[in-house]
């Protein structure tokens, strides 16, 4: 049975339950094709309890039952009894069909269930559906969700046909791996295949959508590689999917981060349609670059043409009034953050006030702010004191936030070198062997980062030593 759209007005969504209540009222709801589009009518409202009422209440259900509740689950955010009811519904002997499949599949994706959905794979297999293009693409995307690269590689290479949403989901795949990467050479790694896959898919003359030039947008975003995403911003125009909102802010986003504020703002200004992303977008590289009136003067702009802005727009706010040291201003949007919009303040909003008052030499003032939080503080607003506190020459209070700092993270290298720096600067020398050797036992050696640079399209890594690795 295909699921109907939520219905798309008043009138409609009232004819619905009507209906409903005549099938209740003449008892007609244990029919097995009422049932089932009672339970598929609940669903769409929004009432999970209601539709697996409806489910239970079938006398005779069927595999179109069975499905249409574990899409209920998947779409009414309970994916763990969703993959319940799959286990009831073997257990009863009914066969899934391409549909439960791709359904069961869609919630191992948001659980991240990797050992039901091997086992789901086996499954498939043995049901006949080895070939089947919706089948394949739900396992291929659940293992790329869960970091399984070879195991999607190896499904998408032995793919007879690879439909775009094949193509789609290895480069959203990749873009998330981007993500959850533990280190930047991964990260990079991931990001660089999936710009071969989308390499790959224009040399197959499949005709590209919106979904994949917004990824792979996202890609070179993360990426920062902007001849790459110049010639993906010139694909949109010649494919007409440039004036696409989605798009558009995505493309946004991309010369935002890579650094190219001028195109970003042709960009911005030529969209025909802007979301709140984009405003927030443009707004926090006005603040990045340090143009702080013009962030500002956004952000009134957003605001009167009826945009509500979100906790991550207040951030560019602060941090537009943060580089610029308006103090005033700064509290006053802080102010208007929580009673205006009713948004509370998180980490990123104390952050932005209190490297203000570090940068301005207002140590007190940024320790008031760390006072009144309703959390502790984390890595980065302890770093921001420590090096504020050095460089304006408070240092026992550089001593304590150091000694927060190493609380939270006691491998961190150079915050021992700052701390060793300080004691070193007022001749506290017991304090420095003792800092000495508590590096000695931590065994706290300086890490040797990587790096990357982009030539002809391809990516090197090289470290301190200049051993290129490409």
């Amino acid at each position: 049975m295909r699921r109907r759209s939520m219905p798309n007005n008043f009138q409609q969504l009232t004819e619905d339950l009507y209906s409903a209540s005549y099938i209740v009222k003449y008892d007609i709801e244990y029919d097995t094709s009422v049932g089932n589009a009672l339970c598929s009518l609940y669903s769409n409202c929004g009432s999970l309890n209601s539709a697996v009422k409806a489910f239970l209440r079938i006398r005779e259900k069927n595999v179109i039952s069975w499905t249409t509740v574990i899409s209920s689950c998947g779409d009414n955010g309970d994916s763990g009894m969703g993959l319940s009811l799959f286990g009831e519904m073997l257990s009863e002997g009914v066969e899934p069909n391409e549909f439960t499949l791709t359904s069961v599949l869609s919630l191992c994706c948001v659980m991240q269930a990797l050992s039901v959905g091997s086992q789901v794979h086996s499954l498939a297999i043995n049901l006949g559906y080895e070939l089947n293009l919706p089948v394949t693409n739900s396992i291929m995307y659940l293992y790329l969700k869960c970091g399984h690269v070879r195991e999607a590689k190896k499904l998408f290479d032995g793919m007879e046909e690879v439909s775009l949403v094949t193509w789609n989901a290895m480069i959203v795949g990749h873009a998330q791996m981007m993500d959850l990467a533990e280190d930047g050479i991964s990260a990079h790694h991931s990001g660089d295949e999936a710009l071969n896959i989308f390499l790959r898919l224009h040399q197959s003359g499949l005709k590209l959508d919106l979904f994949t030039f917004s990824s792979i947008l996202t890609v070179c975003s993360s990426l920062v590689t902007l001849q790459q995403g110049e010639q993906v911003h010139s694909q949109t125009i010649k494919t007409g999917f440039l004036s696409d909102v989605v798009v558009g802010t995505a493309l946004v986003n991309m010369y935002n981060k890579c650094g190219s504020i001028k195109r970003a703002i042709k960009a911005f200004v030529e969209m025909s349609t802007r979301t709140l992303i984009s405003w927030t977008s443009m707004i926090t590289e006005f603040a990045q670059h340090g143009c702080s009136q013009q962030a500002l003067q956004l952000f009134e702009d957003m605001r009167l043409v009826g945009f509500r802005p979100n906790k991550i727009t207040f951030v560019g706010v602060l941090s537009a009034c943060r580089h610029a040291g308006m103090v005033g201003e700064a509290l006053a949007y802080f102010e208007m953050m929580k009673t205006e919009y009713k948004i509370k303040p998180v980490m990123d909003h104390f952050a932005c006030l209190i490297d203000m008052f570090v940068r301005l030499g207002h140590l007190d003032e940024a320790f008031g702010i760390i006072k009144k939080m309703d959390f502790e503080p984390n890595e980065f607003i302890w770093s921001i004191m420590v090096a504020g506190c050095r460089s304006h020459g408070n240092l026992e209070l550089g001593f304590y936030a150091a000694k927060q700092l190493l609380k939270l993270n006691p491998k961190n290298f150079e915050t021992y070198v700052l701390l060793l720096n300080m004691y070193i600067s007022v001749g506290r020398w017991q304090d420095v062997s003792r800092v000495r050797k508590l590096m000695k036992d931590e065994k706290i050696r300086k890490l040797k980062d990587w790096s990357w640079i982009s030539i002809k399209e391809k990516v090197y890594l090289f470290n301190p030593d200049f051993q290129f690795r490409p």
